[in-house]
């Protein structure tokens, strides 16, 4: 049975009848998406609360529908992942890490704060293939759209919004809602060369009456529409982090729509190198970039970011195997390991984190944490090597705009960018095989 045949047949072929209170619940977790990077644009924590909510929606509507039983299917396909065993690996190491932790109490807040977006986001990356309506995706778009004009109106006009908020009116408050965007802008930029998608939705029957109303052109338009928006909102913020995440996605995505296994192997291989020569990144760069580098990155702070970098890489090299604990970086200043390190290298340990989320795990979960973050990503590269087309080259930019992020930006636990992450993922899986919520399979094998 094709994968989008079990999205829509039970698995003996019988078709469930839907439900008043399944498909309202199906169309609460779309609305609770589409609205997500819009209120980011208004408060810029807000993603996790709404993916909850999502998930615990898309998990109701499967009850409903077919019973606990298949809610129990779906996430019972992760032990048939080796990426999902690879991840609960490197939780498992997270949260042990806590008995060595240089800061117990910041181990364990780091903790709890990922907890919500790790569970919602894996609930969600198996549910809601099964449950999200076919208007899924253009709630997404014109939630980006609006997302996007408010981000461009603030901060051209002086953050009017914010201040009637009482809310910080800072440009950098912005650099959070447009990396929000751009995560989203690869499943919305599947859906745009995606041709063929208002075709097959019309052809899909029942409940899609709005569709042929709507029209595939005004469809269209709307995706392309929000791909425009965010990128003039990404280059309009002050986001360093998601201009060069951006170019560097977008010609990932090109080479793999050309060259898919060579551009999947480059993949694997930049992020093991980073991965093992993190502890020297910082000293890498030190010596390798010239001074003209550091003049016309001046606006994005680059020679702060190197000797931040440094700093880490000096206090990782005296916890290398099973690092300083999880979340450690936030104080890693204020504990015991800062007076292990030269001087010179103390006052940057103070920043809150290492601006690399590569480093970051060094740090914190030394070179156990970064051998099982490799494996991750091998093994992620590795389940895409059959794929081709839009499913391919999404992916890839999805996870280049990811990787890049982590190169030069935040905190690796941020629980906003978690739940952002997990979100893009999701709705790209749910590009492949949209699915309409009156027929959800009880007993499909993901």
């Amino acid at each position: 049975m094709t994968a989008g045949a079990r999205l829509s047949s039970h698995a003996h072929g019988e078709r469930l009848t839907g439900k008043p209170v399944s498909v309202g619940l199906a169309a609460g977790a779309a609305l609770l998406l589409a609205a997500l990077p819009v209120a980011m644009a208004l408060a810029n924590r807000s993603a996790p609360v709404l993916l909850l909510l999502a998930s615990l929606a898309a998990a109701a509507c499967i009850v409903t529908q077919a019973g606990w039983h298949s809610v129990g299917r779906g996430l019972a396909g992760l032990t048939r992942s080796p990426v999902a065993w690879g991840s609960a690996a490197f939780v498992t190491l997270s949260i042990l890490s806590s008995a060595w932790s240089a800061d117990h109490a910041a181990s364990w807040r780091t903790i709890e704060e990922s907890a919500v977006p790790l569970l919602a986001g894996a609930v969600l990356l198996c549910l809601l293939p099964r449950v999200a309506p076919h208007w899924t995706g253009l709630a997404v778009a014109l939630g980006v759209i609006v997302a996007g004009l408010i981000s461009i109106g603030e901060l051209r006009s002086g953050m009017p919004i914010r201040k009637a908020l009482h809310l910080r009116a800072i440009a950098f408050e912005y650099n959070r809602p447009v990396l929000t965007m751009l995560a989203l802008f690869w499943p919305l930029c599947a859906l745009a060369f995606r041709a063929r998608i208002p075709r097959a939705f019309e052809s899909r029957g029942e409940g899609l009456s709005a569709l042929p109303k709507f029209g595939a052109t005004a469809m269209s338009l709307a995706f392309w529409l929000a791909l425009a928006v965010t990128t003039i909102a990404i280059w309009a913020s002050q986001s360093g982090t998601a201009r060069f995440a951006q170019v560097s996605s977008v010609i990932a995505a090109l080479f793999a729509s050309r060259f898919p296994r060579a551009v999947l192997i480059a993949l694997g291989i930049g992020v093991s190198v980073v991965f093992a020569t993190v502890f020297a990144f910082g000293d890498f760069a030190w010596h390798l970039l010239p001074n003209s580098t550091y003049e016309f990155l001046a606006w994005a702070h680059a020679a702060d970011r190197v000797e931040i970098w440094r700093s880490f890489g000096a206090a990782a090299l005296f916890h290398p195997f099973l690092g300083t604990g999880i979340g450690t970086s936030v104080t890693l200043g204020d504990t015991a390991v800062a007076t292990q390190v030269a001087s010179e290298f103390r006052r940057m340990l103070s920043v809150g984190h290492p601006h690399n989320g590569y480093l970051q795990i060094g740090v914190e979960l030394g070179a156990v944490g970064c051998v099982i973050a490799i494996a991750i990503v091998l093994l992620m590269l590795r389940s895409w090597r059959g794929a081709s087309g839009p499913p391919l080259w999404s992916r890839v930019g999805l996870f280049t705009m990811i990787a890049t992020a982590m190169l030069v930006g935040h905190g690796a636990w941020q629980a906003w960018w978690l739940a952002v992450s997990f979100l893009a993922g999701a709705l790209i899986r749910t590009v492949e095989y949209p699915c309409d919520p009156r027929t959800i399979d009880a007993g499909a094998n993901f």
